[in-house]
């Protein structure tokens, strides 16, 4: 669990891979004014999600300009199970 909370924990990166969850694929503007974060932070968590396996990136460069797409892996799909588990759990038990 707190290697789960270590990669999913923090407040952008829930906030983007449950973004994520509710669109298909995603272009980084389109997500940055989904969550109304500053590019650099939207960037970086971007980055760090990918590289735990959770989002996908895909490069459109037939495109001008060049466009960016994310999408969740299924790891990322089935980390939001959890996250929805735990969410109904704090609900239930009137934690939060």
């Amino acid at each position: 669990m707190y290697r789960f909370c270590k990669v999913i924990g923090n407040k952008w990166s829930l906030v983007i891979v449950g973004s994520l969850s509710e669109n298909e694929t995603v272009g980084f503007n389109e997500l940055l004014r989904m969550i109304k974060t500053n590019p650099r932070t939207l960037s970086m968590k971007l980055k760090e999600l990918e590289k735990n396996g959770l989002v996908k990136r895909r490069v459109l460069e037939q495109e001008r300009p060049i466009r960016v797409l994310y999408s969740l892996t299924d790891k990322g799909k089935e980390a939001m199970n959890v996250e929805k588990f735990i969410s109904e759990w704090v609900s239930r038990w009137n934690l939060g």
